[in-house]
This record gives structure tokens, sequence and C-alpha cells, in this order.
């Protein structure tokens, strides 16, 4: 395990070490033999409107994917927790499993149907009277709307590893509690989420990484990049590549590297000293 462990670990500090090389050149479509150029590309990026506007609505995305994940997640594996039925708890995890099964691609299709006045969310509005919801029109409407499809997506992860954590819990701890007369709600909040803090570590640093790369659901609800409302720190990256300024891909990529790594190590250090001093 070992071997293979060091080989794609090596692989991964390649990759970072190489963009960050050719984030310090200007190699573009006009400069074909790249050459050093210092902080320029970094000076350029932080300059740009459209990367700014990615790193923000990548931002908000995050935030409310994470705080609203994190919520139904613990909610969910609350209520799976309490059931008597391995078999319930089972077939209930599959279904909040279930959209993971579905790609991004898919997803973003059903995304876009959703939100068309004609036949999604807006139609059953009109329907029954009420009035329609301009999902796409401005940008903080559109992020919330990307963000919707991600929590369907994601919350099922979320609550697959607060379920893990609650059922590590040894089960005396829980009769105690239930002898002493607490509530299932109190037991919760009291005993089963103070002591599965690993539970946050992994559940919350996957509902980060995958909402903070989020592309495909507004890649397909913007119909590409025309939609600056909907542009997202990892769409600039796909952009700005295939638009042969790879200098600038490369600089977004490892900003958004050093984010995820800075934010996911801290938050997780954070947990672990807290875990430790018990």
């Amino acid at each position: 395990m070992l071997i293979p462990a060091l080989f794609f670990a090596g692989v991964a500090l390649y990759m970072v070490l190489w963009n960050i090389y050719i984030s310090f050149t200007n190699w573009s479509i006009f400069n074909p033999k790249p050459k050093f150029a210092g902080l320029s590309t970094y000076t350029a990026l932080f300059h740009d409107m459209i990367f700014k506007l990615g790193i923000t609505h990548s931002a908000i995305i995050t935030a409310v994917v994470l705080v609203v994940g994190t919520v139904l997640g613990i909610l969910f594996a609350g209520g799976l927790y309490f059931l008597k039925s391995n078999v319930q708890r089972s077939v209930y995890l599959s279904i909040l499993l279930y959209p993971m099964t579905i790609s991004s691609a898919s997803a973003g299709l059903i995304a876009e149907f959703l939100y068309m006045r004609q036949i999604g969310i807006d139609w059953l509005l009109s329907m029954l009277h009420l009035p329609a919801i301009n999902w796409l029109g401005t940008s903080l409407s559109s992020q919330l709307s990307v963000s919707l499809i991600e929590i369907w997506a994601l919350t099922g992860l979320g609550t697959l590893f607060y379920l893990a954590a609650f059922l590590n819990i040894p089960k005396d701890i829980i009769e105690a509690a239930r002898i002493d007369g607490a509530s299932s709600i109190k037991i919760l909040f009291k005993i089963i989420i103070p002591n599965s803090l690993s539970g946050f570590i992994i559940a919350s640093s996957l509902l980060f990484l995958f909402s903070f790369k989020v592309f495909t659901v507004p890649y397909f609800l913007g119909g590409g990049f025309t939609n600056y409302y909907l542009t997202t720190a990892t769409m600039y990256i796909y952009n700005a590549w295939f638009g042969e300024h790879f200098a600038e891909a490369s600089a977004d990529a490892v900003i958004i590297t050093a984010i995820v790594t800075a934010v996911v190590v801290s938050y997780a250090t954070y947990l672990l000293r807290k875990i430790s001093r018990g």
C-alpha cells in the first residue's frame, strides 16, 4: 500500500509544482516560448474582473452548501441513527445518496429544465397562482440557484459520514442518557454531536472541496462562459487554458489549491486539537 500511495502523492506533487512554475512565466498564445515573469501573472489576475467574480461566486456557493449541507446532513444522520430497523436505515440512506450517482452534466441539465419559466418550477408556481422566481436573473440568485443543486447532490455525502461517526459512539452512553430521561433531540445535540467531531472533519472537508470546485452545473446553466453571473473559479481555469492563456490558468489553479489547503488543514487541525483536549 505504501508504494502506490507514494506514487500518487508524487504525481500530485509534480502537478502542483509544475503549475507553480508555469504561473511564474508569461506563457500564452502571444508568448509561445515561456519566460520567467515573476509575480506579473498574479498581479494581472487580481486585476481581472472575471477572475474576481469567479472567486467570489465560488466562495458564495461554498458557504451556502457548507452551512446548509452540514445542518441537513446532521439532521438526516440523527434521524437515521434513531431508526430501530437497519433495513429502513439502509433504504433511506440510499435515497439520500442517490443524487451522487447522477453525473454533474445530468444534474446541470436537470437544473436547466427546473429553472425554465415555461416548464420548470415557475410553471408550477404559476399554476398555484404564486409569483414566479427569477432564478438566474441576478448574480446572487444565480449563485443560490447553483447552491440548491449542489446541496441536493452533496447532502447525502455529509449524511453518510455523520452517520458513520454517530454509529461509532458507544451504545452504553446513549442507553445511560435514555435511562436518565433524555429525549432523542437532547441526546443528539448534547452527546452524539460533541462526540462525533471526527465525522465533521471528513464531511465538512468534502463538502468544501466539492462545492468550491463546482464547474459543470453553472457551465450548463449559463450556456458556457457567456453568463458572468455563473462564472466560478474553476470555470476561469478552463476558459483561460483553452484560450491559451496558460500562465493565468496555472496561477488560478495555484490560488485555488492554496485556498483549499489552507482552509481544510486549518479546520482539521482545530478539530483534532479539540478532540485531543477532550
